[in-house]
């Protein structure tokens, strides 16, 4: 938050409507995929075992949302994580789920 004290509303709907967008364990699993680089939506569809629709409309929010960037290659669009960030804020997550638990 770049050491500001005080968050608007906007900014904090904004922040809200990442971590709701985030509350999708589809949604996790198509950013996890994307950890090693871009993929087709066909792909990432198989990956996570969804259908191509799902997938796509669920690709379409996460980069309405700035956590994903796109480029198209005929009929073909690739996706990839928009930045490093998308993968720490996983990571961080993550971490405070699962501290001190033992597998």
């Amino acid at each position: 938050m770049e050491d500001k004290k005080n968050l608007t509303i906007e900014e904090c709907e904004a922040l809200a409507d990442v971590f709701k967008s985030l509350s999708s364990y589809v949604r996790i699993h198509i950013l996890c995929a994307l950890r090693d680089g871009e993929k087709s939506a066909g792909e990432i569809a198989k990956i996570i075992n969804a259908s191509f629709a799902n997938t796509s409309q669920n690709l379409k929010d996460l980069y309405n949302l700035g956590l994903l960037k796109k480029r198209r290659v005929g009929q073909f669009v690739y996706y990839s994580l928009a930045d490093d960030s998308v993968l720490e804020l996983l990571n961080l997550v993550y971490k405070l789920r699962f501290r001190g638990v033992k597998s």
